[in-house]
């Protein structure tokens, strides 16, 4: 998490964790513009709300969400494990706790909060000499007994698919989208997040420009307004935080992001942010100027 960046008088700097963004104006007119230069802080709740009763300065607090990158971790059995002070190892996705050796010999293999690891079934015997519609119809089935009903995994608007060479449904999982390949080597069948929650490739506006652009401006498939109109998310490149604007241009929320794990392609990792955290995306606008 991010901590609180607030100091409040007479007292020692706030230990808690930042929940909320301060967004404030300072008393100073910035000679180019005429306005009051707007500062960020992260701070939690009790501070932000502390620090604008005082009313020195112009200030609102708007939700703060942190994008941090994936920690180290380990495979077992299908869990992505972490270290745990008090359990020796904690699955990152679906919180289960134990030692290795325990999610090593457990009697399922897979996380049911990640159905990429369910990765382990296959067609065998006759099956696989049927023809494509009948072998994907059985790999459907099989997939979804063993993580809907053994695991316990939520599956969501499950639909079948025939007439594919490789796919045999779709779903989701909480906010994700995902499709089930078949198939493949073996006659395996794994399950594959697809990007942007399943909604296809965003538009992309004024691309021309994306060499020498200042700006990247997000626009979302539901993130409208009761009068239909966007709300929209810039992020300005070598800064840490994604600002999120309703449409009238009032700050909503902020995404920070908490360290960047993909230099060659920074772009597609904030993208990648972005709807994990404001959802699907349908365009993104490179633009030459800086709104704020």
């Amino acid at each position: 998490m991010v901590s609180c960046q607030t100091q409040p008088r007479g007292n020692p700097r706030c230990e808690k964790d930042a929940t909320h963004m301060l967004v404030f104006s300072v008393p100073r007119v910035d000679e180019a513009s005429g306005l009051k230069p707007r500062e960020m802080a992260p701070v939690c709740e009790p501070c932000g709300k502390e620090f604008i009763r005082r009313g020195a300065y112009e200030a609102m607090l708007v939700r703060l969400e942190v994008h941090k990158p994936l920690p180290k971790f380990i495979i077992v059995a299908g869990h992505r494990l972490v270290e745990d002070a008090e359990h020796g190892e904690r699955c990152f996705d679906c919180g289960r706790t134990g030692t290795e050796t325990v999610f090593k010999f457990s009697m399922l293999h897979g996380c049911r909060a990640r159905p990429e690891s369910v990765d382990h079934l296959a067609l065998t015997g006759d099956i696989v000499r049927e023809a494509a519609n009948a072998r994907a119809e059985e790999s459907a089935r099989l997939w979804y007994a063993e993580a809907a009903y053994h695991l316990g995994m939520p599956v969501n608007d499950w639909r079948t698919v025939i007439n594919h060479e490789s796919t045999c449904a779709t779903f989701t999982v909480g906010d994700d989208a995902y499709r089930l390949r078949y198939g493949l080597a073996g006659h395996r069948i794994t399950a594959e997040k697809l990007p942007n929650r399943g909604m296809g490739e965003p538009e992309v506006i004024n691309g021309e420009g994306r060499k020498n652009h200042k700006q990247v401006v997000f626009r979302f498939h539901y993130l409208v307004s009761k009068y239909e109109t966007d709300y929209f998310a810039t992020y300005t490149p070598g800064r840490e935080d994604v600002i999120l604007y309703a449409p009238e241009g009032q700050i909503v929320a902020v995404l920070r992001l908490a360290g960047l794990t993909r230099p060659e392609e920074p772009l597609a990792e904030v993208t990648d942010a972005v709807c994990d955290a404001c959802g699907p995306i349908y365009s993104l606008t490179f633009q030459d100027r800086i709104y704020q």
